[in-house]
């Protein structure tokens, strides 16, 4: 799986022109890249298993060009298995995003008729199928949850799609194919999105998109938008970046929310039998702390991994169910795949996403864009705020509907949002300061817990993932009252606890208790919250995730410049997680 970019121009362009658009889709994968273009009449291939700034292209001008930029989800990080792939006879070019279900069944079958594979990708099947059938009678043949784009060397650019995203565009007289409208920017003003089951053909300047029995297939128009995809605005990394940017993307999100569509969703939601918020990650712990929001006016919400979803509440979802979906790219294939089975058994679905040109956002009856702002880093940060954010206003519409909230209450919330803003735009850097100092004894952890009670616990749980993912450590996630059951066995000296100082009213004592039974058993304690090791900016009850959030954020981004990991791309994930 991974990002497709590729460009059928009336003028020769650069081949170069290709990593523009693949640098923007590294989110989707970066352990490999590799571009395909017909030049002197042959079709020609350059690729590497390594990020796309590492390819090396000619400085050669062509009419036709297919790029692809991968992350190893079948067969190991190697040349063979970087994308394109190219059948027996070299003539047909393949990138794949997604996965082929059945492309051992397949593969053995071509390799019975003689088929020569050379990688351990289900891509290569599409190759060779492609030798034997058309573009129509492969797709037809293959099982799975994929898109595909190939380049003959006859100069044919085609493309199917099969339940990943896929968009065209044409302008200057060239026409384009990429995974995401947000990579045409600077090449096309306005794009058009590939419906499922829908075929592309791309020629010069031009292209045509069409169902399965030849009729024309519908497309939706959306405008491309500026997104500085590649700009790390002077910062070393693109995670500290986007921390930097949570105060900008908070303002932002408020603004963008529309009244009409929060007065919808809220009724939705209040109308609702029951209702599941589902995500994964980062999401799934944006949902958990929801549902102390929608607690607090009177709704009550299940809140369930959407890769768990299918297996725990499906035999719950009928007429009446809501399910409150949240993915901060819309391409979560769990994500995907439990909305689409809870519509089919008659559930209304909400979408919280960062991309409203996304699968999410389309698939969804009513969906709320969060407009963080295009985030780089696989390590998630202002995405993770200004969705905290969305579902905190979502409930607060709720609650006007169930009594326990106001106009003038949404007038405070409003307001207590801008301060926030403004607050942690004047400390971030200071409290980034004090995560630098900190970072010695984050990076010295054989193992570090994460300790946190009522709305923060979530939070726990979400600061242990970032130590994961931008320091590479062991981290685990664990409620105050839980520590003292079990976890403390592993106390020693050099063990590094965090602990959240709470908002919650009573868990004060607990917290205390906690700290001190920690430091008597050698722990290594560092408290975050306001005046606490690691400071927080002071937030009410509602708003103190948001606040300790970016606290966490920074600590994990320190401890991993201390231990010097890739903290934008950690290795095995990546920014949407597609398969």
């Amino acid at each position: 799986m991974g990002g497709i970019f590729g460009f059928y121009c009336r003028e020769p362009r650069s081949v170069k022109d290709v990593k523009t658009g693949l640098r923007r889709l590294t989110y989707r994968g970066y352990d490999g890249s590799g571009v395909a273009y017909i030049s002197g009449g042959a079709l020609r291939v350059v690729k590497r298993p390594s990020h796309v700034d590492a390819l090396e292209l000619p400085d050669e001008a062509v009419n036709v060009a297919l790029g692809h930029t991968r992350y190893a989800s079948r067969g190991r990080i190697t040349l063979e298995n970087t994308h394109p792939l190219l059948g027996c006879r070299g003539d047909v070019a393949v990138v794949l995003d997604g996965i082929i279900e059945d492309y051992e069944a397949l593969r053995d079958e071509l390799s019975a008729r003689g088929h020569r594979f050379v990688s351990t990708t289900d891509a290569e099947v599409m190759a060779h199928l492609l030798e034997e059938v058309g573009v129509v009678e492969a797709a037809r043949r293959l099982k799975g949850f994929f898109s595909f784009a190939a380049l003959t060397a006859r100069g044919e650019l085609v493309a199917a799609q099969r339940g990943q995203p896929l968009v065209v565009a044409a302008a200057g007289g060239c026409a384009y194919i990429s995974s995401d409208i947000a990579s045409l920017y600077g090449f096309a003003e306005e794009a058009y999105i590939v419906p499922e089951g829908a075929y592309v053909e791309l020629f010069p300047g031009g292209f045509k998109a069409y169902l399965e029995d030849g009729s024309p297939a519908p497309l939706e128009r959306k405008r491309v938008k500026e997104l500085q995809y590649a700009d790390k605005a002077g910062f070393p990394h693109f995670m500290l970046k986007e921390i930097y940017e949570v105060p900008e993307a908070l303002v932002r999100t408020k603004a963008a929310l529309m009244e009409k569509y929060l007065r919808l969703a809220s009724m939705i939601i209040h109308g609702a039998r029951n209702v599941y918020v589902i995500g994964n990650g980062t999401s799934l712990h944006a949902g958990m702390v929801s549902s102390y929001y929608f607690a607090d006016v009177g709704v009550s919400v299940n809140v369930v991994s959407a890769a768990e979803f299918p297996h725990y509440a499906l035999n719950n979802v009928g007429t009446g169910t809501v399910v409150i979906a949240i993915s901060q790219s819309g391409e979560t294939s769990d994500v995907i795949r439990s909305i689409r089975a809870a519509k089919r058994q008659g559930a209304v679905i909400l979408g919280i996403t960062n991309s409203v040109s996304s699968r999410l956002a389309i698939e969804s009856n009513v969906y709320l864009p969060i407009t963080a702002g295009p985030e780089m880093a696989v390590p998630a940060t202002k995405t993770f705020t200004s969705t905290l954010e969305t579902l905190l206003i979502l409930a607060y519409h709720v609650g006007l509907h169930t009594g326990r909230r106001d106009s003038s209450d949404l007038k405070s919330l409003d307001e207590r949002i801008e301060d926030l803003a403004r607050r942690l735009k004047s400390s971030v850097a200071a409290h980034d300061k004090t995560a630098e100092a900190l970072a010695e004894r984050l990076a010295a952890g054989r193992s570090i817990y994460v300790a946190g009670s009522g709305i923060v616990y979530p939070v726990a749980l979400e600061g242990a993932l970032k130590l994961k993912e931008a320091a590479l450590l062991h981290a685990e996630g664990v409620q105050l009252g839980e520590l003292l059951h079990g976890p403390l066995a592993l106390a020693s000296r050099g063990l590094l606890s965090v602990f959240l100082k709470p908002v919650d009213a009573g868990a004060t004592g607990l917290y205390e208790r906690a700290v001190k039974m920690a430091k008597e058993r050698g722990v290594d304690a560092l408290t975050l919250g306001p005046g606490c090791d690691m400071p927080a900016v002071e937030a009410d009850r509602e708003l103190a995730p948001i606040s300790y959030a970016v606290s966490l954020q920074l600590l994990a981004y320190r401890a991993g410049v201390k231990l010097g990991t890739p903290i934008d791309t950690p290795p095995g994930l990546v920014k949407a997680v597609t398969i």
